[in-house]
């Protein structure tokens, strides 16, 4: 919806375009309207509207300089002049000020559908793709950067940070490609580009085992697209953690793509060995033959790294508590200091730079 103001110092030319506007339904909302140049250049100052349809000969202060003045206010809003005038001097400045159309009184419902269309193609079209433009290069130059972060994450074996780069990236992806056969192509060179990062240290990894084109051209909508690319990146994910973990097992490695993901959940061995219909004791002993761990030791490493994490971030000691999954305060800081030799506290105040001492009543 277009901002429209109305100047002219006769009441009934602005009341009849406001009803020509309204009866058409036409894409335009007058937010105010003036009878004077003074006054209407308040107006223009205070709504900044998108367009002006003004008289040029109001008083006060005429329609010409009243435009030329808003225009260092309002550099975007354009403007239209109703006149009965065509003197080459009103014609001349009106041009330089680039005034984009004008009307001649009387105003009909055809003159004014005219002129609003040349303001629509010659104006608002332009502006409307200049933004789009600068948009797309916005979002562009974000996807590059969450790219950087994914790569960042995929090399040094960062499977939490590679996941959350290629959620971010798939759903930008999704806003600038409206068009699914477009979001399809583009999606697939991205999936093809991770499989070729991941082949830099894994040579044995075929690309087709990973990621096909024909089974992308059958994916036609684009929740068939998202489940597709969820589908390798989880597979992507599992390869990462294998090399992590030195783990090859196909069954172990589903399962460390899982805590991966829902390591901050209540997740006991019974459940995983339901999950992949193994005993808990063979799991138990086939994790950690895999692994070179207990599961949960492995567990437990792993949400002790992610809460190192997030007090890097600077959130407190209760908070990372509970986002690691640990719903006693009291426990999560006796496990954190039997794994990294100090309290969450006094690594805190260690990684900001703080005094090594802590006190022992700020544990609380």
């Amino acid at each position: 919806m277009y901002r429209l103001v109305v100047i002219d110092d006769e009441y009934i030319v602005v009341e009849g375009i406001k009803a020509m506007i309204g009866r058409q339904k036409l894409d335009y909302e007058v937010v105010g309207s003036a009878y004077d140049g003074i006054h209407g250049l308040d107006i223009i100052e205070k709504y900044k509207p998108d367009l002006v349809i003004t008289d040029i000969r109001i008083p006060g202060m005429d329609g010409l300089s009243m435009i030329e003045a808003a225009k260092e206010v309002c550099p975007d809003t354009a403007f239209v002049v109703i006149s009965g005038y065509t003197e080459f001097e009103y014609a001349q400045k009106a041009l330089r000020l680039g005034v984009m159309g004008y009307i001649d009184k009387p105003i009909s419902m055809e003159k004014l559908n005219a002129v609003l269309e040349t303001v629509e193609k010659n104006c608002f079209r332009a502006r409307r793709e200049k933004n789009e433009y600068e948009e797309n290069r916005r979002r562009q130059e974000k996807i590059s950067k969450i790219l950087e972060e994914g790569i960042n994450g995929m090399l040094n074996e960062n499977v939490e940070k590679f996941y959350r780069s290629a959620k971010e990236i798939f759903d930008e992806l999704e806003l600038l490609y409206p068009d699914d056969q477009e979001l399809r192509r583009e999606v697939y060179k991205y999936l093809c580009m991770l499989c070729d990062i991941l082949q830099e240290n894994r040579k044995d990894i075929p690309r087709n085992e990973l990621v096909s084109f024909h089974e992308m051209e059958k994916c036609t909508e684009r929740e068939q697209i998202r489940n597709y690319s969820q589908r390798i990146i989880s597979d992507i994910g599992k390869y990462l953690e294998a090399e992590k973990t030195g783990s090859r097992h196909g069954t172990i490695l589903e399962l460390l793509a899982y805590i991966e993901q829902h390591y901050n959940e209540d997740i006991g061995l019974n459940e995983l060995a339901d999950m992949v219909q193994m005993s808990p004791a063979y799991l138990s002993v086939l994790f950690k033959s895999e692994v070179g761990m207990s599961y949960v030791k492995y567990l437990t490493n792993l949400r002790i790294e992610h809460a190192k994490e997030f007090l890097k971030e600077g959130r407190k000691v209760y908070e990372v508590s509970e986002l690691v999954g640990y719903h006693h305060y009291r426990y999560f800081s006796d496990t954190f200091k039997k794994y990294v030799g100090q309290t969450p506290k006094a690594y805190t105040m260690q990684v900001w730079g703080r005094a090594d001492k802590e006190n022992p009543s700020d544990e609380t």
